[in-house]
């Protein structure tokens, strides 16, 4: 049965065949004016494929035409296939139906007729500009999982809280529409994203920065900027892009440290550029971007991450132990507070249940430490942590059927846990002072027995200059009122 031919409204995209179990179904560009068999399936897809196409032509082309004509593939049975290649778009059914995957393909095929740069974070470069382009079309980045649900959505993301591993990127929905055939296997995708997932994690905070740097111009210069966009990706830079990782980086076993050079990469892609350097409009986006960056926390301590509370194990962690589910939970109850838990291998960056290794990080720095100790320790212990954070908790936990509470903790100090966790001995340091006497007090063998002792005749007490030591009946435990606030508050042991 013939009837009057099927086709696509579009001035891009010129054939769209879909590859049936039985048989092949087509349909042209309405202008080719050329005769197919009807099909069931455009019959019931063309009208929202018409206007999903043509709606992002006419943004993209509303910066400067496609060169050439596009061709779409649709594979029924192949649901998460994914790939660009030239002008041609192959897509698995699902991807097609969800969200933002269609449209982000017409824009990978715009960006690279234009993209003259070849640079060592061009994938990523990638993904940041076509997700923007999405921003651009859909009024909201929502590239959605058709399995989840989920969508990429714009909410505030924080370094190094951004950083994946393997698993928690294949379950995020900002990875690449590319990976998600590969995630479907986890196992796989483990050994052939390992070197790709600590760039790709980086997307959603460099997108959400770019997409907000943006909304800070005015509706003026939101139109010059975009109206820049064919130039930015045609440009000469005035500093040649690396077309390879720089010998630090590479040399570098920390993923924090790859990262960073990813992102400050990206960085020299925007502000190096001639072909628009005298706009003040891009200046202008430019010292946004830089300026969102800080404000997530990239900072120019590229290899350090920074937590406002870590607590370190001293045995290895797993996603069942107690202590992690604790702080996973008040992380949950706590969302503005940047919490971490970390064994000697892995660390995990609340609230997300897959870790990173510990190894990935040059430097790990918060301001407040939580360490669990059974037994005596001296002041060389404590000042060992010295560079890593700024107040010290070091808990005496001998007892492993004993559970030791911390929401109190983060929210009210050590004067809350002393009252959560009452017969449990506790001494809370603040480093900086301390380091202000790590002479006097280096000949110290055991913290507690000094405390307890309280030798005003001895010079490595006297430097502390305790005038008097206050207890909270609060908190049950002890707060010294000294000249040198080196210890904090304290319990002994009973």
């Amino acid at each position: 049965m013939t009837r009057r031919p099927l086709c696509i409204e579009s001035k891009v995209v010129e054939r769209i065949d879909r590859l049936g179990p039985q048989s092949t179904d087509t349909i042209y560009r309405c202008a080719v004016n050329r005769e197919t068999a009807y099909s069931t399936y455009f019959g019931e897809q063309s009208r929202d494929l018409t206007y999903r196409i043509q709606k992002t032509e006419r943004l993209l082309e509303s910066f400067e035409p496609f060169r050439k004509k596009v061709q779409l593939t649709i594979f029924p049975d192949r649901p998460y296939l994914y790939r660009v290649q030239g002008q041609h778009i192959f897509i698995g059914q699902k991807l097609l139906e969800a969200p933002g995957h269609l449209e982000k393909a017409l824009a990978k095929i715009w960006y690279r007729e234009r993209n003259d740069s070849l640079f060592v974070q061009q994938d990523l470069m990638e993904e940041v500009f076509t997700d923007f382009l999405v921003y651009l079309d859909l009024g909201d980045l929502d590239i959605g999982d058709p399995d989840t649900r989920l969508k990429t959505a714009l909410r505030k993301v924080k370094w190094p809280f951004v950083l994946k591993s393997v698993a928690a990127y294949c379950d995020s929905p900002w990875k690449q529409s590319e990976h998600f055939a590969l995630c479907q296997d986890k196992a796989e995708a483990a050994h052939e994203l390992n070197q790709q997932v600590v760039e790709m994690s980086l997307r959603p905070l460099l997108v959400t920065s770019w997409v907000n740097a943006y909304r800070q111009l005015t509706m003026k210069e939101r139109f010059e900027f975009t109206q820049n966009l064919p130039q930015l990706l045609r440009a000469e830079h005035s500093e040649p892009l690396p077309i390879v990782g720089s010998a630090e980086a590479l040399m570098s076993n920390t993923a924090l440290m790859k990262a960073a050079e990813a992102i400050k990469n990206v960085n020299l892609f925007v502000s190096k550029t001639n072909a628009i350097k005298d706009s003040e409009t891009h200046r202008l986006f430019l010292s946004n971007f830089t300026n969102e960056l800080r404000m997530n926390g990239f900072h120019d301590a590229f290899a350090e991450a920074s937590f406002d509370v870590l607590y370190v194990s001293q045995g290895p962690l797993t996603e069942k132990s107690k202590v992690l589910q604790q702080f996973m939970k008040i992380a949950k109850a706590q969302p503005k507070l940047q919490m971490a838990v970390r064994d000697g291998v892995n660390l995990w960056m609340l609230p997300s249940r897959y870790p990173v290794p510990v190894k990935s990080f040059g430097q790990i720095k918060s301001v407040r430490t939580v360490v669990e100790k059974c037994g005596g320790y001296n002041f060389s212990y404590v000042m060992d942590y010295a560079e890593e954070t700024e107040k010290l908790l070091v808990v005496d936990h001998c007892d492993a059927k004993k559970e030791i509470q911390y929401s109190r903790y983060l929210s009210e100090g050590a004067e809350g846990f002393g009252a959560q966790n009452k017969g449990t001995a506790f001494v809370q340091f603040h480093l900086p002072s301390l380091l202000m006497k790590k002479a006097e007090l280096e000949q110290v063998s055991n913290v507690f027995e000094f405390i307890q002792k309280r030798d005003v005749e001895s010079p490595s007490f006297k430097s502390l200059g305790w005038r008097e030591v206050h207890w909270s009946e609060q908190a049950n435990a002890y707060q010294p009122k000294a000249f040198v606030d080196a210890i904090e508050w304290f319990r002994m042991p009973n």
